[in-house]
């Protein structure tokens, strides 16, 4: 056998080096291979979706020494706890790492942490793949509408919702409730927390301002996966809309111009106050509403009735219940001409005030506000007004009478009259006592206590019928006597007077003033004094009969008519504590036997008729 090739032997001790070096893992002296990450997996579950949810992650040190646990690295939607790490762990220990889940939104998600573990020149480097299912929170709101009622100008009123979270792990944080309208606003305190499985109260509101039906989105909104949410809102508010047609110039035949002006469909009435110097008269020329309605033709032979009058023309519509002179129903345009009755005036200042009632109901009921004005003779003062019984009594019998028609007395203000010839006033002293109103800081009915009226011939007296809602002029308020031995006369006196002043005319006169009736279908044409077969009591029982018999009772068709006087405020249907019933029926009042049976000076001054 031939001895072996000197040439293969440097071959085979260089395979024999290389398999030393790569498969036997020896040679030469090199540093060991890097131990690869312990991996590892933590499932949490289920966990809302809208907030984080926190756990402790469990590192293990497999090492015989103690050592330090330090971050390696953690991502989203991961997050360490504060201060959670460098920590020391001892030999073979288990610490706890705080650590929060943080999801973007439903559904599985996932994240990863490393941490080294260093211990006796020893490292582990454990990679935890931590999961879970999101599960995202939900918010459920009244759509509504949130009806807030009636509201009466310069108040407010509160609704509560319950908004709930079904979610059985998410709580909900509404953190904003934002309103379309100005009026509407949101009550609670935000963020309002909403636990998971749980409701809480929101608290809306609606103050009342301008008169009107405003309704409003209010948008509701929070870290809810189906964010934001809406809920509908309405309110209504009573008042007036007062229109100022300017300086109006009579032409040389003595007419203004035509001026228009707008009535909303929630109107009750409106009225139209012309104001020139004393020295002249204002009347109608022509008036005509929506769809060509006709109320006063410039030939005057119309079916509405007015009286000129001065230094304040007025013309409520309606002033009366009958129906072919009541206001267009929906609302829309009327067109007003004014003339020069009487005088040289070259021009009238005009405005419109318009009564709206915008719900259902608020048209029946009504405030009427007073500043009394107490004559320097009699006994109660403004100081001690609202102390004094008998006055009281007074004012409670005019707040009686008045309630029947859902009318009730409001704010009061009192003032002193200390011109002692305003003690016992004659008919030329009534229109320059009255234009003592002025010093009254509110326009309010204006309500005049004296000893005597008239020169002691009658028991009270209106300026007119249907008087304006102006302070400071001759025809700015009524007058009536005042008796402290009588006080449920005074009252009835002071009720009548009223009566007139906002809108009402004799249900019937006395024959020396012709012995009409008024212009209500439903009061009866009574006789002047007695009884007859329509009337079986004296006057009907009429608050409103020329003769002073003791009758408080005011008609439905008066109602109408006095609730659309602009001194008339809104009131709630209802009352409530602070106006108590909103109708009484009528009461009954005796008189006595040494009343004057010409008790009213109001229409010795007047004339009620249109050209008289």
């Amino acid at each position: 056998m031939a001895p072996p090739s000197p040439r293969r032997l440097p071959l085979i001790a260089v395979l024999v080096a290389c398999c030393l070096l790569v498969a036997c893992g020896g040679g030469g002296g090199g540093a060991p291979a890097p131990t690869p990450p312990t991996q590892l997996e933590k499932d949490l579950g289920t966990i809302p979706a809208t907030s984080p949810t926190f756990f402790d992650l469990e590192v293990t040190s497999s090492f015989s020494s103690a050592g330090t646990v330090t971050l390696e690295g953690v991502g989203t939607p991961l997050v360490l706890g504060p201060a959670a790490l460098p920590q020391p762990i001892g030999a073979g220990a288990t610490i706890q790492v705080p650590m929060a889940f943080v999801p973007s939104g439903e559904g599985a998600a996932e994240g990863e942490v490393s941490v080294r573990i260093s211990a006796g020149g020893s490292e582990e480097v454990q990679v935890t793949r931590v999961t879970a299912n999101a599960i995202g929170a939900t918010l459920t709101v009244p759509t509504g509408p949130i009806d807030f009622g009636d509201v009466l100008p310069g108040s407010f009123a509160n609704r509560t919702v319950l908004v709930q979270n079904p979610s059985f792990l998410s709580p909900v944080s509404v953190t904003n409730v934002a309103s379309s309208h100005p009026g509407f606003s949101v009550v609670s305190n935000l963020p309002l927390q909403v636990a998971a499985g749980g409701s809480a109260s929101l608290v809306l509101r609606y103050n009342g301002s301008a008169p009107g039906t405003p309704t409003t989105t209010f948008t509701v909104t929070s870290n809810a996966l189906n964010s934001p949410h809406t809920i509908q809102g309405l309110g209504t508010t009573g008042g007036q809309d007062i229109i100022d047609l300017g300086t109006q110039t009579f032409d040389g035949n003595g007419d203004t111009a035509a001026m228009t002006f707008d009535v909303p469909a929630d109107a009750i009435s409106f009225m139209v106050e012309a104001t020139v110097p004393s020295s002249s008269q204002v009347g109608l020329r022509r008036l005509t509403g929506p769809g060509g309605k006709v109320y006063e033709n410039d030939q005057l032979t119309g079916a509405y009735i007015w009286t000129p009058n001065s230094p304040v023309f007025t013309a409520q519509v309606p002033n009366t219940d009958r129906t072919d002179v009541q206001l267009v129903p929906g609302g829309g345009t009327y067109t007003l001409r004014l003339l020069r009755w009487s005088g040289g005036a070259a021009s009238t200042a005009v405005k419109v005030i318009v009564q709206r009632r915008p719900r259902t109901g608020t048209d029946i009921v009504a405030t009427l506000d007073l500043n009394v004005f107490l004559a320097n003779v009699i006994t109660p003062t403004a100081a001690t007004a609202s102390g004094d019984a008998t006055l009281q009594t007074v004012l409670t019998t005019v707040d009686n009478i008045l309630q029947q028609q859902g009318i009730r007395l409001g704010d009061i203000d009192y003032y002193d009259v200390t011109n002692s010839a305003y003690d016992d006033v004659t008919q030329s002293e009534f229109g320059p006592m009255l234009a003592t109103s002025s010093v009254a800081s509110e326009r309010r009915l204006n309500l005049f206590f004296v000893r005597t009226a008239l020169g002691g011939g009658v028991l009270g007296v209106a300026a007119t019928i249907g008087g304006p809602s102006v302070n400071g002029t001759e025809l700015s308020g009524v007058m009536s006597l005042y008796d402290p031995n009588q006080a449920n006369l005074v009252g009835l006196v002071a009720a009548h007077e009223i009566g007139h002043f906002i809108g009402l005319a004799h249900t019937a006169e006395s024959a020396q003033n012709g012995g009409g009736h008024d212009d209500i279908t439903d009061t009866l044409e009574c006789p002047s004094t007695g009884t007859n077969s329509v009337c079986t009591i004296a006057g009907g029982g009429y608050l409103m009969h020329w003769q002073a018999v003791g009758g408080t009772t005011i008609t439905n068709g008066q109602g109408l008519v006095i609730r659309g006087h602009p001194l008339m405020g809104p009131r709630l249907l209802g009352g409530g504590p602070l106006f108590g019933k909103p109708f009484l029926p009528a009461p009954e009042i005796d008189v006595g036997d040494d009343v004057s049976p010409d008790w009213c000076g109001t229409c010795r001054l007047l004339n009620t008729a249109k050209g008289n």
